[in-house]
């Protein structure tokens, strides 16, 4: 572009220069015209670099407030780790035997470990034949609102979010408050500890949004180390 510029200002000069004809009021013209044409290119692309600085600065500024890393240490709070009485009671295998609200018998095989710098308890459920269950869970606290939250998948494509207050005395309930549709319901687990290597788990379901109703329960024992 400045060579564009460069070249026809060469060429105007140069036919002004060879033209005899223009009288010194017209040389004059001539002559502002000429400036005013390239004072008005050079504010042009001052404008044009300064936009593009300021989009540049948008994008990094952009940038920076979505990377944590680029937070302060003393800005950023760490988000809250599992609490360890569960972590120690829940981690390792299991196994259990319980009963569907029909009275029809359940058996299933779980594991708990402890993933992503104890950030969250990895939950793997997994029905004996001939049920066909089976779910991943992770726990642990959301930091934006500071809740204590369970994330289920499941192979027949579910995947459900539930909320609770927390490990207390040996127990938490999991809830996933939605409203009543034709597709979702509130739903509730809750997993609670009987001995130190035995603990229940609840499936509940309130199908009116009132009332709550068992889905099913099982008893998990911990595996024997073989």
């Amino acid at each position: 572009m400045a060579g564009l510029f460069a070249n026809l200002g060469k060429v105007t000069i140069t036919s002004y220069a060879t033209d005899k004809s223009l009288n010194a009021k017209q040389s004059k013209n001539f002559l502002f015209t000429l400036y005013l044409g390239i004072l008005q290119t050079s504010m042009k692309k001052i404008v044009y670099i300064l936009i593009l600085l300021a989009g540049f600065s948008s994008i990094i500024s952009a940038q920076e407030k979505a990377d944590p890393k680029s937070i302060p240490l003393a800005q950023y709070e760490m988000p809250k780790t599992i609490p360890v009485e569960m972590a120690e009671f829940f981690v390792g295998e299991w196994e259990g035997q319980g009963e569907f609200s029909s009275g029809k018998k359940i058996e299933a095989d779980v594991s708990f470990t402890m993933e992503l710098d104890n950030q969250r308890l990895l939950y793997r459920h997994t029905d004996r034949l001939p049920n066909k269950y089976k779910a991943l869970g992770t726990w642990g606290y959301n930091r934006e609102t500071n809740k204590f939250v369970m994330i289920v998948q499941d192979n027949f494509g579910g995947s459900r979010l539930f909320e609770s207050e927390g490990w207390q005395n040996g127990k938490i309930v999991f809830l996933k408050n939605v409203p009543v549709t034709a597709t979702a319901y509130p739903e509730r687990f809750t997993f609670e500890t009987k001995a130190p290597n035995l603990f229940k788990m609840t499936y509940e379901a309130s199908r009116d949004g009132k009332n709550w109703k068992l889905g099913d329960y099982i008893n998990f024992k911990r595996k024997l180390l073989k």
